[in-house]
C-alpha cells in the first residue's frame, strides 16, 4: 500500500514541475490567443490537482488519516474542486477545437474575442460551488452519495461531450487523404481526449457503481489506488503531449521549449491544403 502510494508522489512530483513550465511559458513567455488561455487554465487545473494530490498522499503516508480534521478536509476540498475544474476545462477545449473544424468560418472571424476569458471564469466558479456544495451535504447529512456528487455531474455534462468530439476529431484528421496537411494543434487535443479516456474514464466508471460507499477518496485501498493513479498520470502527461506534437522530428538543432510550443500552439492550427499552403507563401508581406 505505502509503495503504491509513493508511487503516486512520485507521479505528483514529475507533473508538478511540467504543468508548472507549461503556466509559465503560457502565461508569460507566449503570446495569448483564445486557445492557450484554455491551456493555461487546464495547466493551472492539473497543478492544483496534482499538489493536493501529492500533500494527500503524503498525509497517509505517514499516517495522518482523519478526514473528519479542517486540514485534511481543505485538502479534499481544493483536491477535487481542481480535478472538477480540469474535466470542466476539457470539455470546453474539445468542444471548442469540434467547432473550429466543422464551422471554421465562424470560429476564426465571428467567435468572441473573450469567450475563453469567460468560459474558463464561469468553470472555475462552478466547480468551487459544486464540490463546495457537496462537502456542506456530505457533511450536514452524512450520506455517501454526496461525496461523489462532483464526479457525478462532472461526468454527467463532460464524458459524453469529450468522448462525442474524440469522435469527429479523429474521423476528421484520421482518414485524410496524404496531401493534407493536418493541423499540429488538433492531432495534439486529440491525443489528449484519447488519454483523458483511457487513464481516467474508469474512475467515473467506478463511481457510478459504487455509490454507497461512503468512505470513497478517504482510504487508499484496492481499485482506488489504480483509479487515483490513473487520474495523477492524465494530470501529468498533457506537457508531454504538447511537447512531443510541437517538436520537428528531423531538426538539425536542439529546439527550445519555448519554440516547440510557439509552435504548436500558433493560431493557424487547421488543416491545410497545398493550395491554401502556396497562396499563404506567395501573399506579399
Amino acid at each position: 500500500m505505502s509503495s503504491f502510494v509513493l508511487t503516486i508522489v512520485i507521479i505528483c512530483c514529475i507533473g508538478i514541475p511540467l504543468n508548472g513550465i507549461v503556466i509559465w511559458l503560457l502565461g508569460f513567455q507566449i503570446k495569448r490567443n483564445p486557445f492557450t488561455i484554455l491551456i493555461l487554465n487546464l495547466a493551472i487545473a492539473d497543478f492544483g490537482y496534482l499538489v493536493f494530490l501529492a500533500i494527500y498522499s503524503i498525509c497517509f503516508l505517514i499516517g495522518y488519516k482523519s478526514s473528519r480534521e479542517i486540514p485534511l478536509l481543505s485538502i479534499l476540498f481544493f483536491m477535487n474542486m481542481m480535478y472538477t475544474t480540469s474535466l470542466f476545462l476539457l470539455t470546453a477545449i474539445s468542444i471548442d477545437r469540434c467547432v473550429c473544424v466543422l464551422f471554421p468560418i465562424w470560429h476564426r472571424c465571428s467567435r468572441p474575442k473573450h469567450l475563453s476569458s469567460a468560459v474558463c471564469t464561469v468553470l472555475w466558479i462552478f466547480s468551487v460551488l459544486l464540490v463546495g456544495i457537496q462537502n456542506i451535504m456530505g457533511y450536514v447529512f452524512q450520506y455517501g452519495i454526496w461525496l461523489h456528487l462532483h464526479f457525478l455531474v462532472s461526468s454527467v455534462l463532460s464524458l459524453p461531450l469529450i468522448t462525442i468530439s474524440s469522435l469527429i476529431l479523429f474521423f476528421k484528421i484520421c482518414p485524410k487523404p496524404k496531401q493534407i496537411k493536418r493541423g499540429r494543434i488538433l492531432l495534439m487535443i486529440l491525443i489528449t481526449l484519447l488519454c483523458f479516456l483511457i487513464l481516467t474514464l474508469p474512475l467515473h466508471i467506478y463511481v457510478f457503481i459504487n455509490l454507497s460507499d461512503s468512505i470513497y477518496w478517504r482510504q487508499f485501498h484496492g481499485l482506488n489506488n489504480y483509479l487515483i493513479l490513473g487520474a495523477s498520470l492524465n494530470s501529468s502527461v498533457n506537457p508531454i503531449i504538447y511537447y512531443l506534437v510541437g517538436r520537428k522530428k528531423r531538426a538539425q538543432t536542439r529546439q527550445s521549449i519555448k519554440v516547440v510550443f510557439q509552435r504548436v500552439f500558433r493560431e493557424d492550427e487547421g488543416p491545410e491544403s497545398p493550395e491554401n499552403a502556396t497562396n499563404r507563401v506567395s501573399t506579399p508581406l
